[in-house]
């Protein structure tokens, strides 16, 4: 089965819910979170042209640079008198929920790949953040930030539903039904899969490219969870969605 993407022990995301009525006192708490909110130090400093080890500086306390703290604060999509002085030009305080634009929400997105056809092995993978509308992911997804994550497919075995390059949003609920396109860890390995219960308690795993022969599995051997290492077939989540890029 080990044909898709790949990842040893890939971790379960624990999400963090955005508070609302956050109190931010000093500067560097409103910078901290301007931050966090705009997808993360990567993202500001890339957005901002400001190195990261700058950036890191400012939020651990360093003494700001007013040319710099501007475009960073442009970069948060924050006003430069709220980041320095906590008010804006009226002189009140800003809600929380309005320090970016609150359509956005941010995924962890695992840049997890493998070789062609048969997969590798890889000892961690850290989780990039990338934005989605939060409108797109509850209308038309049925979705909310805390319950999706991206990854990358790699390999031909789900063509042509699935490419390689594809980015898939994964809905990391637990739902009752196998039936449908799922990401599993199964022997180290992570693989995109189509699930499809039969009537005699088994689960034929398919790959959509027909090259690939399908195989079954007892339904007892699958679950949600962490991977455990033994001969279960731990379940991640359902392919909610695929983005593909045209050439």
């Amino acid at each position: 089965m080990n044909d898709v993407i790949s990842y040893e022990n890939l971790p379960i995301p624990q999400f963090q819910v955005d508070d609302a009525n956050l109190e931010l006192e000093t500067r560097s708490d409103r910078l901290r979170e301007c931050v966090r909110r705009a997808g993360g130090n990567a993202v500001v400093a890339d957005k901002a042209k400001v190195g990261s080890t700058t950036l890191s500086t400012y939020l651990n306390g360093k003494e700001w640079k007013l040319g710099i703290i501007e475009k960073i604060a442009d970069a948060c999509g924050v006003s430069l008198q709220w980041l320095l002085f906590g008010t804006d030009q009226s002189g009140s305080a800003p809600p929380a929920h309005a320090l970016v634009n609150d359509d956005i929400a941010h995924l962890d997105y695992y840049d997890v790949r493998a070789s062609a056809g048969f997969g590798a092995m890889n000892s961690e993978a850290v989780p990039e953040k990338v934005s989605v509308s939060r409108a797109f992911l509850r209308n038309d997804l049925g979705l909310s930030p805390d319950s999706a994550l991206m990854l990358q497919v790699d390999g031909d075995s789900m063509e042509p539903t699935l490419s390689a390059g594809n980015r898939i949003i994964v809905d990391t609920r637990r739902h009752p039904a196998l039936n449908g396109i799922h990401v599993l860890v199964f022997g180290g390995m992570l693989l995109v899969k189509r699930l499809i219960v039969n009537l005699d308690g088994t689960v034929t795993v398919q790959s959509d490219n027909p090259v690939y022969a399908p195989q079954t599995a007892a339904i007892s051997r699958f679950h949600w969870g962490k991977p455990d290492g033994n001969d279960s077939i731990t379940i991640i989540g359902r392919v909610a969605y695929s983005i593909q890029a045209m050439s």
